[in-house]
């Protein structure tokens, strides 16, 4: 159907003016969101939600899962998010992890199933961990039966809390902090994640299995969302792979799913390198956090970088670094709108390895 068409134009003017109505009944349906905090350290059962597909995203949530934690020792807490949460949040003292899937979205009978399950712990109070107020993490928190329920206030009245909470501005990090001191909860930390010792054990282990013995390497994450004009090229990297031999640098060349098929032209660009590919995301983890530094296109491995407290030198090709890159001491950013100024990446590892 033509885009000029009055038949086009008369369908999309109902289904304006249908989408209107229904927001407008939500609207009238919904509570104010103005009822006062609850109170944490009385409730009996809370549940933290973040339904999220990406890594990144889930581990944007861990400064406000440890404050949550630590102020609420022995407290039962339970967290609802997707297929990567179990992994970055092991190691929080979480009583269980509920997730959502992907195919659940296909298959409303598997939400219906979770709904009666998350229904059945009888959550006193429920938060949702995310800016957005009208997502499915948000429904869900509705649809938990918890009779208080916490989120980020949207730009029009609020759906689905009883408390909505004003976002501030800044960075992503100190949003999520914000937000659970709004609760009475002191919070102050970075992304992190609970690595235990016999984690950063197993990844020495394997680094003088796969490496040898030697100097810690800088770590090459190779990927991004090339369609979102996030990622370097592997000729880019290649030439940075160059420069950091040239300094006298081991390499650990990370890969993730997303470049399994590419791994012989990647091979074919970076050169000598330790490549690492095919293991968990805590493994990974692990090993990021024994490099000297970690060099990451703006992508999921970027904040696990972060988060497993290795120095990260973060390659944006946007503009809004300031909302979601590393920040000093631990990290720098590197804005490079075309995706190759090895020159300053070079200059800002020197910076934090302390190595010229």
């Amino acid at each position: 159907m033509a885009e000029g068409s009055w038949i086009y134009q008369r369908l999309r003017t109902l289904r304006r003016s249908a989408r209107t109505r229904f927001y407008t009944l939500l609207f009238g349906l919904a509570p104010d969101g103005d009822a006062p905090p609850p109170d944490l350290k009385a409730a009996r059962r809370i549940l933290l939600v973040l339904v999220n597909f990406r890594l990144g995203n889930t581990v944007m949530a861990t400064p406000a899962v440890r404050a949550l934690c630590d102020a609420l020792d022995g407290r039962t807490l339970d967290f609802l998010g997707g297929p990567a949460a179990p992994a970055l949040l092991a190691g929080f003292p979480l009583r269980t992890i509920h997730v959502v899937e992907r195919r659940d979205l296909w298959q409303p009978w598997r939400l219906v199933r979770g709904l009666r399950e998350l229904r059945r712990e009888r959550y006193d109070v429920a938060i949702h961990l995310a800016e957005a107020s009208t997502s499915l993490g948000a429904l869900l928190t509705r649809l938990s039966g918890a009779p208080q329920r916490v989120g980020a206030a949207g730009r029009d009245r609020n759906f689905f809390f009883t408390k909505a909470v004003p976002s501030t501005a800044g960075h992503k990090v100190d949003q999520i902090n914000a937000f659970v001191r709004a609760l009475g909860i002191a919070a102050t930390s970075e992304r992190t994640l609970a690595l235990a010792p016999g984690e950063r054990e197993r990844a020495r282990a394997w680094l003088r299995e796969h490496a040898g013995e030697g100097s810690l390497p800088i770590a090459l994450f190779v990927g991004a969302r090339a369609h979102k004009g996030k990622s370097w090229t592997s000729a880019a990297m290649g030439k940075l792979a160059e420069g950091l031999r040239a300094r006298g640098f081991r390499l650990l060349v990370v890969l993730g799913p997303e470049e399994q098929s590419e791994l012989a032209e990647i091979r074919a660009a970076l050169g000598a390198a330790t490549y690492a590919h095919g293991l968990p995301v805590r493994d990974v983890a692990a090993l990021l956090s024994l490099c000297a530094a970690v060099v990451t296109p703006d992508a999921g491995p970027m904040h696990l970088a972060i988060a497993s407290g290795a120095p990260t030198i973060a390659l944006f090709r946007k503009g809004n670094f300031a909302r979601w890159g590393p920040r000093p001491p631990q990290g720098e950013v590197v804005f490079d709108p075309a995706g190759g100024e090895v020159t300053a990446v070079l200059q800002a590892v020197g910076r934090l390895t302390r190595i010229g």
